[in-house]
């Protein structure tokens, strides 16, 4: 009798989900040892990764950045496929400028001695949520401390902390009280972008410290995100990605407790998809979006329809606390856009 090879089956077709599966494929030495599935809801691979084209350029969609080169995976994948390089123009292709306008509403050009102090005092702030500083002045005592908080009590901490400012001139109705404030909302607003989030109240101060970036500048792929992705799928066998196999429902039972239920003899692991199929398996990888995730959770408790049964544990749910939101990228094109005259 033959034996049953363990099935692996992961879920989601992103970046997370087909790094496992190429890692999984690619370090046993025998294809025989299991069966290996990626089911992915949508149409296609890539997940938040989408690159397109757009007014002759390449954009991107979704996940835009390489936030870090030094031994950064993603970029080693780039640089292997040589994708680092087009002829085509690329979305940021050129970077950020390192020495940016700032203007205010009315066309002022705000000079250095307005910007750098509040710009600065913003980037030491974060270095303190992020942990890359320790020693934390003025630090609000809650339980429940944001992101959003704590960036405000710093300001109002480094107002408090000064003498009277001299008041600027020549800038219409701004004053410089003014203009601190529009400075560092225009730095709460670029955060805002990084993280996903509409409003930095909703992103916990405690999460900000685990996120970790690789060291090194910050670029974009020449040839596209979409390029690392295709790279990672291309190694994996016919009929191993599953598209169009959303999951509606992930059902475990533990091993000494039979095969009833409609449950496979020795999988312990099945999954119900939104076209009234399943599929059994012994191990299943879950690689949704953060979003997607807490959102099961969040049925679960409202009782609208659990998508896990058992419920995770107290502990498995602390996903809860973790940071994210969502938001849109909105490209613009004009047709003359090389002779607009930005003030």
């Amino acid at each position: 009798m033959v034996a049953k090879k363990p099935r692996i089956v992961i879920i989601g077709a992103g970046m997370a989900g087909l790094t496992a599966a190429n890692k999984l494929h690619t370090a046993t030495a025998s294809t025989d040892m299991f069966e290996l599935y990626v089911v992915e809801g949508g149409s296609r691979i890539g997940g938040r990764i989408n690159t397109s084209d757009f007014g002759g350029d390449r954009i991107e969609m979704g996940a835009t950045w390489i936030h870090g080169i030094l031994d950064s995976p993603i970029h080693k994948i780039a640089q292997q496929t040589h994708s680092l390089h087009s002829d085509q123009p690329w979305e940021c292709m050129d970077a950020d400028s390192a020495t940016p306008t700032t203007i205010a509403e009315g066309g002022f050009l705000l000079p250095p001695s307005i910007v750098h102090p509040i710009t600065n005092l913003f980037n030491t702030l974060m270095d303190y949520a992020q942990a890359k500083r320790t020693l934390i002045p003025h630090k609000p005592t809650t339980a429940t401390l944001s992101i959003g908080s704590f960036l405000r009590h710093g300001l109002d901490a480094y107002w408090d902390s000064l003498k009277e400012q001299e008041e600027v001139e020549g800038f219409g109705n701004w004053s410089r009280r003014l203009l601190e404030e529009a400075i560092f909302a225009m730095h709460e607003n670029t955060q805002r972008t990084y993280t996903s989030a509409g409003d930095l109240s909703t992103l916990d101060y405690k999460a900000e410290s685990e996120y970790r970036m690789f060291g090194g500048e910050e670029i974009t792929i020449a040839k596209g995100y979409l390029s690392v992705i295709e790279s990672l799928a291309s190694v994996l066998p016919d009929g191993c990605i599953q598209l169009g196999r959303k999951v509606t429902r992930i059902e475990w039972q533990a091993e000494n407790s039979g095969s009833g239920n409609g449950f496979c003899s020795s999988r312990p692991v099945k999954l119900h998809f939104c076209d009234g199929s399943d599929m059994c398996a012994d191990h299943v990888i879950i690689t949704v979006s953060l979003g997607v995730l807490k959102a099961a959770i969040r049925d679960d408790h409202s009782g609208s329809g659990s998508e896990f049964s058992p419920n995770p544990s107290q502990n498995q749910q602390s996903v809860e606390e973790q940071m994210g939101g969502s938001y849109s990228q909105n490209p613009l094109f004009h047709n003359s856009w090389s002779l607009l005259q930005w003030p």
